[in-house]
């Protein structure tokens, strides 16, 4: 059971992201609507999202080993004070009246900042919470802040159209900074147990950057930490299929309006949420690979109906189903890479995973598009395309699950 000092820490830290998250997707979410109605230009708005993105993904590793360097907790803190002083700093741009290039490029600025700031905090609360829980309740702790963090995303979702609605993008920006502040001032009173107290580690005098390419290529050299990557990478691949092809599977194979796609992904989503509260009351396994490798095999076996059927009712289940699974797969390869992480570089290899993760979905996105377009082009029916590329998704997975399983195997 958690004491309760634990759960009074690990609730704060909890609220802590959920706030973050929860104004992270309210900006955004305003950030577009201001942009569409400001310039009506598409490609802007990618390149804002592209800016706000990309510094996450490909600096986590480094914002990782800032807070291990640092102190997690202090990292925490401050990626919330500095995120609410950006998006002041952009409010303060929009409110001075300057032109849409000025504002466009404060913008731009202010998402650049954000990506930074996410970068050092999200592999800082990955890599503080075995610090805050005893390890047998480490999925317990992961669980409840993967779910945290996705319930965040997805109220933030729906809250940041309403409040853009309401107050305009002016006021949405100033509670989004509000909530951020709050946020950080609430992480002040986590209390880190003593005998990891000092995060901060006595490093050899190297520069943050050559240290965090010698730990990314020593995590890369350790065969455990390179297959949870690379099961993590595999996974975000596989799934990132699924906001491509749902509004067409919904059209071509479902035969409905393709605007069902955002109750699939609602349900999606809510699946993802109850993995993680099966995750969390599940006992901690003796083989995490084994629990990692049969959820991985079912998600994929998911994937497989959804591929096959045409019936509405098959394909909730199955994408209810594939929440589940990934719920429990993204605990228990969290959980495995914490325990597998030196205390001295967690925050490092958290930030790496991120990173990995953050990159491959994009890039997934990218490719599922580019497939479905080169099937059709080449005469494949649309219904046929989707099929196949959904049967790829779920070649993917049960190749991972093998993967993982033997590569379990072979470092025992």
């Amino acid at each position: 059971m958690l004491r309760v000092k634990s759960i009074r820490n690990l609730l704060l830290l909890m609220q802590g992201q959920f706030v973050t998250n929860l104004g992270s997707l309210i900006y955004d979410v305003a950030m577009l609507l201001w942009i569409k109605e400001l310039t009506g230009s598409a490609a802007i708005m990618g390149l804002a999202m592209l800016l706000s993105g990309l510094p996450e993904a490909l600096l986590a590793p480094f914002g990782g080993r800032i807070a291990d360097r640092y102190g997690r907790l202090r990292v925490i803190i401050l990626s919330d004070f500095v995120s609410a002083l950006t998006v002041g700093f952009v409010l303060i741009a929009i409110l001075s009246g300057i032109g849409p290039l000025a504002a466009i490029t404060a913008l731009c600025i202010g998402n650049a900042l954000l990506g930074l700031s996410s970068a050092c905090f999200g592999p800082a609360v990955a890599s503080l919470i075995p610090s805050l829980v005893a390890e047998e309740n480490l999925e317990k702790g992961n669980a409840a802040l993967q779910f945290s963090r996705i319930g965040g995303q997805a109220l933030g979702q729906g809250l940041g159209g309403l409040l853009f609605a309401l107050l305009g993008v002016s006021g949405t920006f100033l509670v989004n900074a509000l909530s951020y502040f709050g946020s950080a001032f609430s992480e002040i009173w986590i209390r880190v147990p003593k005998k990891t107290k000092n995060q901060a580690v006595e490093h050899p005098r190297k520069s943050l950057l050559k240290e965090t390419l010698s730990m990314v290529v020593q995590v890369w050299r350790e065969p455990e930490t390179r297959a949870l990557l690379l099961l993590i990478a595999a996974f975000h691949l596989c799934l990132s299929c699924l906001p491509i092809l749902l509004p067409y599977y919904a059209e071509h194979i479902l035969l409905i309006a393709d605007a069902w796609f955002g109750v699939f992904m609602a349900i999606y989503t809510i699946g993802i949420m109850f993995g993680f509260v099966v995750a969390g009351v599940q006992k901690p396994p003796r083989d995490r690979f084994r629990r990692i490798g049969i959820a991985a095999g079912t998600v994929g076996l998911l994937f497989v109906l959804l591929a096959s059927t045409s019936s509405i009712v098959a394909a909730v289940i199955a994408l209810l189903g594939i929440g589940v699974g990934i719920g429990v797969v993204i605990v228990n390869l969290m959980t495995e890479l914490q325990l597998v992480s030196p205390e001295a570089e967690r925050g490092g290899i958290m930030g790496t995973a991120q990173a990995i993760g953050g990159s491959s979905f994009p890039i997934g996105m990218a490719m599922t598009g580019l497939l479905l377009d080169g099937l059709v082009q080449q005469g494949v029916s649309q219904s046929s395309a989707l099929r196949a590329v959904i049967a790829l998704a779920a070649a993917v997975a049960i190749t991972a699950a093998v993967a993982g399983l033997a590569k379990r195997s072979e470092i025992r």
